[in-house]
């Protein structure tokens, strides 16, 4: 497994942006956004920055799951074949990615998600409160585990968008609801592609695990927040999560 030998500042970086990236995905994904920048920014070649972050957020997704059932957000007997599909779906995607050329996807993936966006900001009063399922969960939550998995383990970005808008929109639940559920299933694909990935050598263990001590406290706090406030709290959270991705990958797409 590989190592490195890291100043004390990137150490300090590397925890500092675990905690931040942990308090924004847990209130609204996207933590990625500050974590793999700060990974390839201490020094590590963009494979291993890939892997080393998915140790991190496997920690943060675990706690914030933890937290919201705790707490009894997460309806387990509707969202647990979402759970099983993602496990094994993010396995079979991170095995893909080093097979294919992804960069179709990479190039649609910002279009894709500003139209998310657009939808979302739009639509003033989604997920304020819990409405009908448009599709049954029999159904709904294996087949989006399939595919949110498969893509968690295959590229990744915008992952709880999907999952978060998606269960708004189909399965019925307010944005709050919607948060909550949606981290179960995000344990489970960055756990899957993470095995994958200590298997396959591309992780730093060390670094992740720093990492990790800060996503666990941002993650903590991030929950806390979500678990006392009303669900119009996520919804500038989301909107600002969703932009940043989406200029971000606009951004590495053209410069």
């Amino acid at each position: 497994m590989p190592m490195f030998d890291f100043h004390p500042v990137a150490w300090i970086a590397v925890a500092i942006g675990g905690l931040l990236a942990g308090f924004i995905d847990s209130i609204a994904g996207g933590g990625g956004l500050i974590t793999l920048p700060i990974l390839l920014a201490v020094g590590l070649p963009p494979h291993l920055a890939i892997g080393t972050n998915k140790v991190q957020s496997v920690f943060g997704s675990g706690t914030a799951a933890w937290r919201y059932g705790r707490k009894g957000l997460i309806p387990w007997k509707k969202v647990w074949p979402g759970v099983a599909m993602s496990l094994v779906a993010s396995v079979v995607g991170a095995w893909t990615i080093r097979q294919i050329d992804a960069s179709f996807l990479k190039r649609a993936l910002p279009f894709i998600l500003l139209i998310l966006w657009i939808y979302v900001a739009v639509k003033k009063n989604l997920g304020d409160r819990d409405s009908h399922s448009r599709i049954p969960s029999a159904v709904f939550y294996p087949a989006a585990g399939g595919i949110f998995g498969f893509y968690d383990g295959f590229l990744g970005p915008g992952t709880g968008s999907f999952w978060t808008v998606s269960q708004v929109s189909l399965a019925g639940m307010d944005l709050k609801q919607a948060t909550a559920a949606t981290k179960p299933s995000n344990f489970a694909s960055n756990l899957g592609s993470l095995v994958f990935f200590l298997i396959a050598g591309q992780t730093v263990l060390l670094v992740g695990l720093v990492m990790a001590a800060g996503q666990i406290a941002g993650s903590w706090i991030g929950s806390h927040l979500v678990i006392k406030h009303q669900p119009r709290f996520i919804r500038p959270f989301f909107l600002a999560v969703v932009a940043a991705t989406v200029l971000k990958l606009f951004w590495d797409l053209w410069f």
